[in-house]
């Protein structure tokens, strides 16, 4: 039976809110946990691929390549004297010929005539002066005997009169003659010593002038134009025997048989192939770098990929206004010669030269484009360090920055080692301790792909797992 006097309690309802509140805050904390740890693998997966190449060394040498034509050491134009047509012709172009060969031969008989002629000439005119001299000679000694015929003769009117004048004195001073008589006697001693003087004056004349003509006889020359002519026509009688001046090929004939040779005419040209050179044209930027007795390295399409060691064995540093010079150098550059010694490279043939302005050689160097500073001014890059499941960390690797050459930037220093994986991030997207998958990592052998100065090689290409195995 129910107790009226008790009192009901009804029952509370039961409060839910802070286990929802403990609940929401449990999948907040589960959402943002997910989102946390999924986050490098969805910007790995939001990313684009990503190429990874090996870090390596490379020749960062500094080098200007050109383009040339082989010549000979040395050139040669062979030339005679020789004014006379061409009976031989012994070589032609491309014939090897050694000091001394005998090349052509010229018609010795007009030279000959010629020189009988002026010879004849000569003697005939020797003979003239031969009679010329001696009749110089003649004249000086006639000059002198006729002044001591007549000075004898003066001399002796002299005496004459002055013993008649010293009688006439005795008289006078006998009063047997007046002074009239005597001054007359006295004018006479004058008169013929001034005689005596006149003769001797015109008698020296004479002889003067007979001693001149003969000195002059004797400095005259018979004929200077017919002995210089003479001489010319004796050294070309010599030249009508035309042999090698040295030995070479012959690389130019200019005349045929039956041709009139012209003094100073080039004949024909030989090379001196015993030793090799290639003759370039290089640029106003370039010519400033060369020097002589840097290394070279010349190669062709005759010898395939042999590489021939030369070195820098002249730098004309005159810039060439012409079209082009017998040594092969185009013309409007400035010339630079490489020695190559010998060589299976033949004269004409078309080469290239890489000329070594700065030897470096082989050195750790990376793309300077992708060396990036941090806000201290430290440079370094970004590698992909690999993991154990193929995928890769970005890893931050710092070095100390050399030269740049063309593409690259020397590693003097630093972490960064040969064969790390170095990551090709131009859009500077890749950011230090992401993880990147191996789906995105695109692995190559080198970076020549990326422009450098090595030149292009075949690409391999695979996962970053196979590369770290």
């Amino acid at each position: 039976m129910k107790d009226k006097n008790a009192v009901t309690v009804k029952p509370k309802k039961k409060k839910f809110v802070l286990p929802v509140i403990l609940l929401a805050v449990a999948v907040a904390a589960v959402l943002i946990a997910r989102s946390v740890y999924k986050k490098p693998d969805q910007a790995a997966t939001e990313t684009t691929a990503v190429e990874i190449q090996p870090v390596q060394k490379r020749d960062l040498s500094d080098t200007i390549s050109l383009k040339g034509t082989i010549a000979g050491a040395s050139r040669t134009n062979v030339t005679s004297r020789a004014v006379s047509e061409i009976t031989a012709l012994n070589v032609q172009l491309g014939d090897i010929v050694k000091e001394g060969d005998l090349l052509c031969t010229l018609d010795p008989a007009s030279i000959r005539e010629k020189i009988s002629a002026i010879e004849k000439n000569i003697s005939n005119t020797r003979t003239a002066k031969s009679i010329s001299s001696r009749q110089a000679s003649e004249a000086v000694r006639r000059a002198k005997e006729d002044q001591e015929r007549e000075l004898a003769v003066a001399q002796q009117e002299i005496t004459y009169a002055e013993e008649a004048c010293a009688g006439t004195q005795m008289m006078f001073d006998k009063e047997e003659v007046d002074f009239q008589t005597l001054v007359a006697a006295q004018r006479a001693v004058e008169t013929a010593k001034q005689n005596y003087n006149n003769i001797l004056i015109s008698t020296n004349r004479a002889i003067s002038d007979a001693q001149l003509a003969l000195q002059q006889e004797s400095y005259s020359e018979s004929d200077t134009v017919s002995k210089d002519e003479l001489n010319d026509l004796r050294k070309q009688l010599t030249d009508c025997e035309v042999k090698a001046p040295c030995g070479g090929v012959v690389t130019a004939v200019n005349v045929s048989v039956g041709d009139v040779n012209a003094e100073k005419v080039t004949i024909l040209t030989i090379e001196d192939t015993s030793e090799l050179k290639l003759v370039t044209t290089v640029s106003e930027a370039d010519i400033l770098k060369l020097r002589e007795g840097m290394k070279a390295v010349v190669t062709a399409d005759a010898t395939g990929e042999e590489e021939i060691t030369g070195k820098v064995s002249r730098v004309v540093r005159v810039k060439n206004q012409g079209t082009g010079d017998q040594q092969g150098a185009s013309g409007g550059g400035y010339s630079v010669e490489v020695s190559i010694g010998s060589s299976s490279l033949l004269v004409g043939m078309e080469a290239r030269v890489k000329i070594m302005i700065k030897e470096k050689g082989r050195v750790l160097a990376v793309p300077y484009d992708l060396v990036m500073y941090d806000e201290n001014g430290g440079a370094y890059v970004l590698v992909a360090e690999p993991k154990e499941d193929g995928s890769a960390v970005v890893v931050r690797k710092n070095i100390e920055p050399g030269e740049e050459v063309d593409y690259y930037m020397e590693v003097t220093g630093g972490d960064l080692k040969e064969g790390d994986q170095m990551i090709y991030d131009y859009t500077r997207t890749i950011t230090e301790g992401q993880t990147l998958t191996a789906e995105q990592m695109t692995v190559s052998g080198n970076a020549e792909g990326a422009g450098g100065a090595d030149g292009g090689s075949d690409e391999t290409s695979g996962s970053m797992g196979a590369e770290a195995e």
